[in-house]
């Protein structure tokens, strides 16, 4: 009875460390100016990151943007690797049949630089940066 008990006890507590929250959980944003367009109007596609125990997730909006992506973080010491792993439907290729991303292609690296994030881009689609500003996510 005594094994018993202590084998259930050692799995919930493995499982309760298993499922802890990862320093890096939350939702980080990118408001990624596109340019000006008709009549000067500001663009933007905001790239928001969702890391959790349950996984991680990219939605990017905006300007000619709608694209919904499933990741995987991986910590790596103080940085987070993100990977892409598919398309939210599942699919490797976008709503419009194109294969941009091979899956487990590192997409970004996030860092920590002090209270700020620091963003290493890698494979990650996105527009031609045109606007001011530094390029990287914000955790909200």
């Amino acid at each position: 009875m005594n094994r018993y008990l202590a084998t259930a006890l050692a799995s919930t507590l493995l499982s309760t460390v298993a499922l802890a929250a990862s320093p890096w959980d939350g939702t980080y944003l990118y408001e990624q100016p596109i340019g000006p367009g008709a009549g000067g109007l500001q663009l933007f596609v905001n790239h928001q990151l969702t890391v959790s125990p349950n996984g991680c997730r990219i939605d990017a909006e905006g300007y000619q943007t709608y694209e919904k992506i499933r990741c995987q973080a991986k910590p790596n010491g103080e940085k987070l690797d993100v990977f892409f792993l598919s398309y939210d439907d599942g699919k490797t290729v976008n709503v419009h049949g194109v294969k941009i991303y091979e899956p487990n292609q590192r997409l970004f690296t996030l860092t920590h630089k002090g209270s700020a994030i620091g963003t290493e881009w890698a494979g990650y689609a996105r527009n031609k940066h045109i606007g001011p500003g530094e390029e990287t996510f914000k955790k909200m």
